[in-house]
C-alpha cells in the first residue's frame, strides 16, 4: 500500500494519521561496525544535540558518511514501519528512498533521514550501497532508533464534507491524493543552494502534528505548518525550485506544489490567488500567490505549508534548521 492510499484511508476512515521544536545543532561522530571490509567502511557522523543516532517522528536529522576513498555513486535507504491502525491494521514498511549530497573530493555523502508521523518507535536501520570508480559495491547499515514525540490535540468543527465525504467528494479526494504520490515520486538533482526562508511574515501557530478531532468524528494528524496571514497576504517560495502543481483540489482548494529537488517539496494550501503555474522555474522569494481560505475545510484565512522530504511530511521549521546546517557545511 502506497502512502498515498493510506493516508486516504485516514481521511475517509478517521483513523488516527503526526514535533517538538527543533534544538541547536552541533556534530557529534559515532562509527559502527558495518557489513563491509573495516579497511573500506565508511564513518558516520550525525549532526544534532543530543549525540544519538535518532530521529524523531515528523522530524529530520541530517548525516555524513565518510568513505576511506573517493565512491562513483552512493544510494540508500531507512525503512520505516508504520502503526497498525493506521493503517487498517495492516503491518507496512516503507523503504524511503535517499537522496545524497557529495562533497567535491566524493569522500563524503551527506543525506536527510525522515521519520513519517505516524511511524512504529524502535529500532531501524539505514542502508547504504557504494561503488567505487572501478565498478566494485560494497554495503553498510546503520542502527538507529526512531522515537514518538509529543503532540497536543485539539477538537475542531468544520464542513461535514470534510469528515463524512460523499462518493463524489471522496473520488476527487483519492484522485488528489494519487496526484501527489506521483509529484512526491519524482527525484529531481536538487535545485537549492542557500537556506529555505519562511512563506510569509507572520507567525506560525506551532500546530504541526496536532492529534485532531473533527465533527466529533474524524480523527487525524496535522501534517503541515499554518501561518497567520490575512486574506491576500503575499505568498513567497521558500527556495529555488520548479512549480509541480498549480492547481485546485478539494481539501486543499488553490494550490501550488514546488519541486526544490532531492526528494524536497513544498505545498502551499488554501490560496486566494495563484501566481506561478505548473513547470514555471521560481526563485527563493518569488513571490508565488496570495494567501486565502479556498478548500472544502472552508477554513479561515491563513496559510497552510506542507515540506515533504524522502515522500515523508515533516515539519517545516525543523527542516529549514536541519538545510541550514547542511549549507553551512557546504560553505
Amino acid at each position: 500500500m502506497n502512502r498515498s492510499r493510506r493516508k486516504f484511508l485516514r481521511v475517509l476512515a478517521g483513523a488516527p494519521l503526526v514535533v517538538v521544536s527543533g534544538c541547536k545543532t552541533m556534530q557529534h561522530e559515532q562509527t559502527f561496525a558495518v557489513a563491509a571490509e573495516a579497511a573500506t567502511a565508511p564513518s558516520l557522523t550525525n549532526y544534532n544535540a543530543s549525540g544519538r543516532a535518532l530521529v524523531v517522528e515528523g522530524k529530520t536529522l541530517l548525516v555524513a558518511l565518510a568513505f576511506p576513498s573517493a565512491m562513483d555513486e552512493l544510494s540508500g535507504s531507512f525503512p520505516v514501519q508504520f502503526e497498525p491502525e493506521s493503517i487498517g491494521g495492516r503491518s507496512l514498511t516503507e523503504e524511503q528512498p535517499l537522496f545524497f549530497y557529495p562533497t567535491g573530493d566524493r569522500r563524503t555523502f551527506r543525506t536527510i533521514l525522515s521519520a513519517p508521523l505516524d511511524a512504529v518507535a524502535g529500532s531501524y536501520q539505514l542502508r547504504v550501497t557504494a561503488r567505487t570508480p572501478g565498478g566494485a559495491q560494497q554495503q553498510a547499515a546503520f542502527p538507529y532508533a526512531v522515537e514518538t514525540g509529543v503532540y497536543r490535540h485539539t477538537t475542531l468543527t468544520l464542513d461535514r464534507n470534510f469528515s463524512s465525504p460523499s462518493p463524489e467528494i471522496a473520488a476527487r479526494m483519492h484522485s488528489d491524493f494519487l496526484t501527489m504520490l506521483e509529484i512526491y515520486n519524482r527525484r529531481t538533482e536538487r535545485k537549492w543552494n542557500r537556506s529555505f526562508v519562511r512563506p510569509v511574515e507572520g507567525q506560525d501557530r506551532a500546530n504541526f502534528g496536532d492529534k485532531r478531532t473533527v465533527n466529533g468524528t474524524k480523527h487525524y494528524r496535522h501534517s503541515g505548518l499554518d501561518y497567520r496571514a490575512p486574506l491576500s497576504t503575499p505568498v513567497h517560495a521558500i527556495n529555488d525550485g520548479i512549480v509541480a502543481l498549480s492547481g485546485e483540489q478539494w481539501t486543499p482548494g488553490q494550490t501550488i506544489c514546488i519541486d526544490h529537488g532531492g526528494g524536497v517539496f513544498s505545498k502551499y494550501l488554501h490560496l486566494s490567488e495563484r501566481r506561478a503555474q505548473t513547470g514555471e522555474t521560481v526563485r527563493r522569494g518569488d513571490v508565488i500567490a496570495l494567501s486565502g481560505n479556498t478548500g472544502g475545510q472552508r477554513p479561515g484565512p491563513h496559510l497552510h505549508l506542507d515540506l515533504v522530504v524522502n515522500g515523508t511530511h515533516v515539519d517545516p521549521v525543523d527542516f529549514m534548521s536541519t538545510a541550514a546546517r547542511l549549507i553551512e557545511l557546504e560553505g
